[in-house]
């Protein structure tokens, strides 16, 4: 990439908040590229689960000051991506303060103990629809509102969501979060074909095992694999790259395919998984 090739771009990235998170990472590496910054997060617990970890008000606002330190301007948006009205209103208030968005990185997502994690058969109702609503009915929604407005003012853009490996295969107990992010690749190849001829391109990345807050707290997921030995056990037979990947290595897939280098890529849906699905 050149130095700077988001001079002058606006971005919105949603889920942006959580330290050592994608989004973090990926509103972080768009400011250094250049870009200024909309950064939307729910910012609070979820009502429906209180138990998943979730950014603070107080994790926004630092984002955004990590921005602003930079040189770039940046706003902080809270909003739950999977109410319309929120959603529009964010949008709308990112518009207002920094300009038309073109680039827009839909990361806000996830599963885990009271969201989605669980046997199918016996998952609550209501876990299963606030999965799919968070992660693919808020994708869709944050694309919508924002693709609307770009082709309102004559500006092409690109769009990138975050599916995951299990949107490309099954993995037992995260049923939900797999018919979500399966999902998500079905709706990226449908807004590339719908939104191509505005000139708007939409791609999405796949990550694998990620070395974050959500899926490793602390050290949580190698204390769940039993200690050191348990991970490099673990690497050894899933990750052919022998490691876990980095939310900076995903941010900078993630750049890349919004970035005019990925100018003839549309409707893709990239593996970033250090080769642990390569289908």
């Amino acid at each position: 990439m050149s130095h700077q090739p988001f001079a002058g771009t606006v971005a919105l990235v949603t889920g942006a908040a959580r330290p050592r998170g994608i989004g973090r990472a990926t509103a972080r590496r768009l400011a250094e590229l250049g870009a200024s910054v909309a950064c939307l997060d729910l910012a609070r617990p979820y009502d429906e689960a209180p138990a998943h970890r979730t950014a603070t008000a107080d994790d926004l606002d630092a984002v955004v000051g990590e921005i602003e330190s930079l040189g770039r301007r940046a706003v902080a948006v809270r909003a739950d991506v999977s109410d319309p009205e929120q959603v529009e209103a964010a949008v709308a208030a990112a518009t207002e303060a920094l300009g038309t968005i073109t680039a827009v990185a839909n990361v806000a997502g996830g599963s885990g103990p009271g969201f989605g994690l669980g046997p199918l058969v016996s998952l609550p109702h209501h876990e299963f629809r606030h999965v799919l609503d968070v992660n693919l009915v808020g994708t869709w929604l944050v694309s919508k509102a924002c693709a609307s407005r770009m082709i309102d003012a004559g500006v092409q853009g690109r769009i990138c969501n975050v599916s995951s490996q299990a949107g490309k295969r099954a993995f037992p107990l995260l049923g939900a979060y797999c018919a979500a992010k399966a999902g998500v690749i079905l709706l990226t190849q449908c807004l590339a074909l719908e939104l191509g001829p505005s000139g708007i391109a939409v791609n999405a990345v796949c990550p694998g095992t990620v070395d974050t807050d959500l899926i490793n707290p602390g050290g949580l997921f190698e204390s769940l694999l039993g200690g050191p030995a348990g991970l490099e056990a673990y690497l050894e037979r899933e990750i052919p790259l022998r490691r876990l990947q980095r939310a900076e290595e995903i941010a900078a897939a993630i750049c890349w395919l919004l970035s005019e280098e990925a100018a003839a890529i549309t409707g893709e849906a990239v593996n970033t998984s250090a080769g642990q699905t390569m289908v």
